[in-house]
């Protein structure tokens, strides 16, 4: 009897081996599906074989973790203990947005093989993600110290900056400059860290102008990158340098080499100063026509980022010299005329320097215009009208008054309105 049971046991337990092998063959082979079909025997499988069935649901679009949990779980309560097993656990808790669970498998891993590469930089992401800055910072400090590895260093200064630990954040990334491979992708994303944490924070406006010519050289059709060259050079009033990058944005826009984005706004930043109590940011708009004759754009912006205050500007023609422009400049309820010397956009900033008392109110301005082609009524004494005379048969026979009986009219002389008095 004994005999006949043990040769049962071992029956089962080759049956079961070569289940395992076989499912582990189809893994090899990327077989997911049929590795699924053995779903329904999960409670017979090993701990090994429900491994393998967790990672084929999370090797199929789309992922299913739910799934793949489950398995995983039979597989630890089978007694599987390994450091792979939990690593694929923290994976599927990921993707359920279960953070917490993740991050105690991987301190199992961690158990494992202490400060592991792979574990770590996985623990350092979730924590990260989930807001824990301090905590990611400490990992990816351990990782930096212990691994030549781009991302930990990179992901510091991501962190010094979001701390707003601003000295450390510039001690990253002028490290992080010279570590990384130029135009390669951390190269570029520290590059784009230093050109605004020396613009916004430090203002040192040479330096973030130096790092974003640097992006430019490696890429020259970046249209953010050639906005914010326009923006720094004319902080450091290098006037004819911001016209002419201007101008190479707005031949960009004729010849469609913008992103769709651009073209949907309708106009580009072309001036960026800070004041005390926020911003003023100058646009460009691409078309006036269909923005009001709006050529230029001004708006004021509080350091909460509301928009407090809007001054626009257009161009319009001289009406008594076609060959002449004018600045149509609205500064709020005010409209203002006045000549437009330099039509670029260094005449439009030169119009909030200039008095309005120097400037034409817009309605007056054409008003006189309009009067000037037109007869002045102040000096006609009276309407024009037409004077029917007595017919013949209206004419009475003796009466002196009457000495022509022709029918005709008579019309008022009119006198010339542009006809100077004393000549009357």
């Amino acid at each position: 009897m004994k005999s006949k049971l043990l040769a049962a046991l071992l029956l089962v337990s080759m049956y079961t081996a070569a289940q395992g092998s076989y499912i582990s063959r189809l893994w090899n082979i990327k077989s997911y599906d049929k590795i699924i079909e053995f779903s329904a025997k999960a409670e017979t499988l090993s701990g090994r074989d429900n491994m393998i069935v967790g990672r084929a649901y999370m090797a199929i679009i789309p992922l299913q973790p739910k799934k793949a949990l489950y398995h995983y779980d039979l597989a630890i309560q089978k007694r599987m203990n390994g450091e792979d097993l939990y690593f694929f656990h923290a994976e599927a808790n990921y993707e359920l947005k279960q953070l917490n669970a993740a991050l105690a498998d991987l301190e199992k891993c961690l158990e494992f093989r202490k400060d592991h590469q792979k574990y770590l930089l996985f623990k350092a992401a979730i924590e990260y993600e989930k807001g824990d800055l301090n905590a990611s910072y400490k990992s990816y400090f351990t990782l930096s110290e212990l691994y030549d590895k781009q991302t930990p260093f990179y992901m510091l200064a991501v962190i010094s900056l979001e701390r707003e630990n601003h000295y450390k954040a510039r001690e990253w990334i002028d490290a992080n400059m010279l570590r990384f491979d130029e135009g390669k992708d951390f190269w570029r994303m520290t590059s784009e860290q230093q050109v605004e944490l020396e613009w916004r924070i430090f203002k040192d406006y040479e330096k973030s102008l130096k790092s974003q010519e640097g992006l430019l050289s490696y890429f020259p059709d970046n249209a953010s990158y050639l906005i914010n060259r326009i923006c720094l050079n004319r902080i450091l009033h290098r006037d004819s340098i911001g016209v002419w990058a201007e101008n190479d944005l707005l031949k960009r826009y004729n010849e469609n080499n913008l992103p769709l984005e651009y073209y949907k706004k309708g106009s580009i930043k072309v001036g960026e100063y800070i004041r005390n109590n926020g911003l003023v940011e100058d646009y460009l708009t691409f078309r006036p026509n269909l923005f009001k004759n709006t050529k230029y754009s001004r708006y004021y912006i509080s350091e909460t980022g509301s928009i407090v205050g809007k001054h626009t500007s257009g161009l319009i023609t001289n009406p008594i010299d076609s060959s002449m422009k004018l600045w149509d400049f609205r500064r709020g309820d005010s409209r203002f005329v006045l000549g437009a010397t330099d039509t670029s956009y260094l005449g439009f900033v030169q119009l909030f320097e200039t008095p309005d008392s120097t400037m034409q109110n817009f309605d007056f301005f054409m008003q006189a215009f309009s009067d000037s082609t037109q007869l002045d009524t102040n000096f006609i004494s009276k309407p024009e009208e037409l004077i029917e005379l007595s017919s013949p048969k209206d004419t009475i026979i003796g009466d002196s008054s009457i000495n022509d009986t022709s029918r005709t009219f008579k019309q008022l002389e009119i006198k010339d309105s542009l006809e100077s008095p004393k000549s009357r």
